[in-house]
């Protein structure tokens, strides 16, 4: 099954096209790495598939669902927005500042949106909450506030949070770039966990290391085109091409 198929991607910031007609699909339980030189349009590609930045030409399917096409007519066209929000319930997104809510504490970060948006019993969100946190490495960290948490520890809070809304498909956009080399570690472990149990992931990461051992497929981006893709052994061992060559070192 296809998770995410975005196809031609077009976008634009003013003058500079970012996307140059960006096509990918993501399948059932595989883990996608995209990998590539900043300003390649990795991070835009991710958050046009989870609709924070609209897209100016193209089309993208969520588990079969269309979220947005581009008509005969060349007009790019949207769901309605009730039911944008409910495909991108399919997917949570954790991102590389974290973007926890300093006001609250760490269970308080997790139960939000269920029980705001998913309108679960508090009970229920607690429960899930206290899993998850468990799963994550933080349940002595229940009671505490994003300041009192190192860097490390609120992205697992972040990811956490995500996984609370129970997704289909988890986005990752450079959740270690923020991070010091030592809590990169633990916060590349449970998404290590997460692959093993076959989550849907799309990863933009530096972390070559983590593209190369957990990754099914890897692609690799430049000025806002897919220059290569394949496996990690393809790409890390023997790219075809010359940009690919030149990123990695080969």
């Amino acid at each position: 099954m296809i998770m995410i198929k975005a196809s031609n991607i077009y976008k634009k910031f003013n003058n500079l096209e970012v996307l140059k007609g960006v096509s990918l699909s993501v399948k059932k339980g595989e883990v996608v790495a995209i990998i590539g030189p900043s300003g390649s349009g990795k991070s835009t590609l991710l958050r046009c598939i989870n609709r924070l930045e609209l897209i100016d030409k193209g089309s993208i399917e969520i588990e079969g669902e269309t979220m947005v096409f581009t008509d005969d007519s060349g007009i790019t066209r949207y769901r309605p927005e009730n039911e944008i929000r409910r495909i991108r319930r399919k997917m949570g997104i954790v991102f590389q500042n974290f973007n926890l809510f300093p006001h609250m504490t760490v269970l308080g970060n997790i139960i939000e949106a269920p029980v705001m948006v998913n309108r679960m019993k508090k009970e229920q969100a607690i429960e899930i909450a206290d899993n998850l946190l468990k799963k994550v490495g933080l349940e002595d960290k229940r009671d505490s506030f994003p300041s009192q948490l190192s860097g490390g520890q609120k992205q697992r809070v972040a990811i956490a949070r995500a996984l609370a809304m129970n997704p289909d498909i988890m986005l990752f956009d450079e959740p270690t770039s923020a991070l010091d080399p030592e809590l990169t570690g633990e916060v590349l472990k449970v998404m290590k966990d997460l692959a093993q149990e076959h989550m849907t992931m799309l990863v933009v990461t530096h972390e070559m290391g983590f593209a190369r051992e957990v990754a099914d497929r890897v692609i690799f981006m430049d000025g806002g085109q897919i220059i290569e893709e394949g496996t990690p052994q393809q790409i890390f061992t023997n790219p075809q091409q010359e940009r690919t060559k030149a990123f990695l070192g080969c």
